[in-house]
């Protein structure tokens, strides 16, 4: 019985996995060819709702392929206004963009994107450069540039114009735990932005780490979602402030697991009485 769910789990996995390939390659990449980037050149002072519309519409057609096609479920508390905001989330599973910019209704939001997927990665790449976002490297040679492209980034949120979306661990956790933050791309955004602060925290599919995870276990998984805040912009101890955020943030993580497992356990001794 359980190899065969496993199985059903794993062809629902995959068919979810050969309709966002399907999603990125048709709507996404040639869509940004052929609809977007001519709009931008036709209408260039509606650029801002224009790339909007956009990146709403794929984040709203991945979560869901992944409700209908892979029967996740998104289950959230809270919520954020639609206005400017600086976001902090942790990073679990490859769902966690289209999540988190599912969960910003406001000026679409800016995330700094690692270097791999600005090149040669069909329908993301683009999609990264037609948003603006900072690219980042990670490496010390490239630091000054990339901290200037946060920057504007963060200034672009200052004036309204854009949120920001930040995975302050850098990559995806192996064990579902929140890592340590990295700071000094964080630390200028808070600076600069003087937005008001969120946090999204997400559990439920740290399993599906990677795309070859997805492809054969998401099917079926619950992704369980808490939104902290409003937390006013740092004055001054910016350090300070980070570390209570990531405090917050283990903490609901930690009482969110407990919940579940208190569930879990009640549902259990239910079911045997």
């Amino acid at each position: 019985m359980n190899s065969i769910s496993s199985a059903f789990r794993a062809a629902r996995s995959l068919i979810f996995l050969v309709a966002f390939a399907v999603h990125l390659l048709i709507v996404i990449a040639a869509g940004q060819r052929l609809i977007i980037l001519p709009l931008l050149k036709l209408f260039p002072a509606r650029g801002l709702r224009i790339r909007r519309a956009w990146l709403r519409l794929h984040a709203i057609v991945t979560t869901s392929l992944a409700r209908g096609l892979g029967g996740m479920r998104l289950r959230v508390q809270g919520a954020i206004p639609r206005e400017s905001v600086v976001v902090l989330m942790n990073h679990q599973s490859v769902m966690d963009i289209p999540v988190g910019v599912l969960l910003i209704p406001g000026p679409y939001p800016i995330i700094p994107t690692r270097v791999r997927y600005s090149r040669r990665v069909p329908g993301i790449s683009t999609l990264v450069h037609l948003l603006r976002y900072p690219v980042v490297t990670q490496q010390r040679e490239n630091l000054r540039a990339e901290l200037a492209a946060i920057a504007e980034a963060a200034d672009a949120t200052a004036c309204g114009d854009n949120s920001m979306l930040i995975f302050a661990e850098g990559h995806r956790t192996r064990d579902g735990q929140i890592g340590p933050f990295m700071r000094t791309g964080l630390r200028l955004v808070l600076e600069r932005a003087k937005r008001p602060v969120y946090c999204i925290v997400a559990d439920g599919l740290w399993h599906a780490r990677t795309t070859f995870d997805a492809a054969t276990g998401f099917a079926g998984a619950t992704c369980s979602v808490r939104i902290l805040g409003p937390f006013p912009p740092p004055t001054d101890n910016v350090d300070g402030f980070i570390d209570g955020l990531r405090d917050r943030m283990i903490a609901e993580l930690d009482a969110m697991r407990a919940a579940g497992a208190a569930k879990a356990s009640s549902g259990a001794s239910a079911s045997a009485a």
